[in-house]
């Protein structure tokens, strides 16, 4: 006979007494108890890290402990403790190494049908069921309903939309300079006046791609994209994205630096030193890094441009363009001959795809982009 535990969790055992600690570790993976760890070794790494290549290699061990010691270890404990036949399984990870090759081939194929395949296959007809519960199989954003257009006219709109947007914040930032040196501005004022210039260009973005958004009738497509995904498991595709995000931006300096040597950009940020202190600019940095750019850029890119992509190729060629337009969102024709950043910004965009297909929200993407900006602000500008 079983019956309804404390928690919620059918339980045959009526003898367990949990204290807080004990039940936020009951359920399904992640657990409540395993979330607050993940946040914890967050902040954690942020106060013991010395800069941010050393935050993200410290919060990417850290957070590889925690998922070992909670998925391996403090669920399955106290899961069993409820029901002896209530231990968590592991989700069909295998450790077989025979079937880990096996499935190289077909990781790449996208026709795998093991669990280390479900990852990576874009093709819609496998899910990630077997590793994280609970994911949707069906993306809840209706494209569907989009009128038929020929491909000629899709891409003139994704084109439209990417140039016209590109030479609106190019134009408004040469058009800032000018100002900068027409008007005789203190280096303070010169200080303020650039980043509130930096906020009027992304806001300005942000209001022609919503105006560009309502000509074509696209204002119900819009809200869809703010799905509320399923938080628990969302959050270990975001973590995931960005230890991944990490690693691969680490290969891709070394070879970048290997082949084409990383330019060294030394400019000073302020022109007036004071200006590093003021909370008001500061302030519309983080506006501007933090949340201006995740919430835009990933409607503009993860949303309407991939989207319109997949109604003409595959997800994962429509990921791959739309990845590249995002890294090239990222190119400064002030310094033409630096292409590190693009391909820097071309990595994210890839992933960020990603996520928003495994999702069905822009919520994680957002999620990502604003933990990674983020952390750039906090390193370049508080520590």
């Amino acid at each position: 006979m079983t019956s309804l535990g404390a928690t919620g969790v059918d339980s045959s055992n009526l003898d367990y007494d949990f204290g807080p600690f004990g039940r936020s570790f009951l359920g399904k993976f992640p657990t409540k108890g395993t979330l607050f760890l993940f946040v914890m070794s967050f902040f954690l790494s942020l106060f013991f890290s010395g800069g941010i290549l050393g935050f993200i290699v410290v919060l990417s061990i850290s957070n590889g402990f925690v998922f070992y010691l909670t998925f391996f270890h403090i669920e399955p404990h106290f899961n069993s403790k409820i029901d002896s036949n209530h231990k968590q399984q592991l989700r069909n990870f295998s450790l077989d190494v025979n079937a880990t090759i096996g499935d190289i081939g077909r990781l790449f194929s996208g026709a795998g049908e093991s669990a280390k395949t479900q990852v990576w296959d874009m093709s819609e007809k496998i899910n990630f069921d077997s590793i994280f519960s609970e994911i949707t199989d069906k993306e809840p954003i209706d494209i569907t309903s989009w009128k038929v257009e020929s491909k000629f006219r899709i891409w003139l709109k994704v084109i439209l939309v990417w140039f016209g947007l590109y030479f609106v914040i190019t134009s408004l930032s040469l058009f800032s300079i000018i100002l900068l040196f027409t008007f005789d501005f203190s280096n303070s004022g010169l200080d303020l006046f650039a980043h509130i210039s930096w906020l009027i260009s992304y806001l300005s973005i942000g209001f022609l791609f919503y105006i560009a958004i309502i000509l074509d009738g696209k204002q119900d497509y819009l809200r869809s994209l703010f799905n509320r995904p399923k938080i628990p498991k969302a959050s270990v595709l975001v973590l995931f994205v960005l230890i991944i995000d990490f690693v691969l931006l680490l290969i891709y300096t070394f070879f970048y630096d290997l082949f084409f040597e990383i330019p060294n950009v030394d400019v000073e940020f302020f022109l007036d030193a004071s200006s590093a202190n003021d909370p008001v600019i500061l302030f519309l940095i983080f506006v501007v890094l933090a949340i201006c750019a995740p919430i835009f850029e990933e409607l503009i890119f993860r949303g309407y441009i991939l989207d319109s992509l997949r109604r003409m190729y595959p997800d994962i060629t429509a990921i791959i363009i739309s990845g590249v337009f995002f890294g090239f969102w990222h190119y400064v024709i002030f310094d033409p001959l630096n292409f590190f950043q693009v391909g820097q910004t071309m990595i994210g965009g890839f992933l960020y795809g990603w996520l928003r297909l495994r999702t069905g929200s822009i919520w994680p993407c957002i999620l990502c982009h604003f933990v990674w900006n983020g952390t750039i602000f906090f390193f370049e500008f508080i520590v």
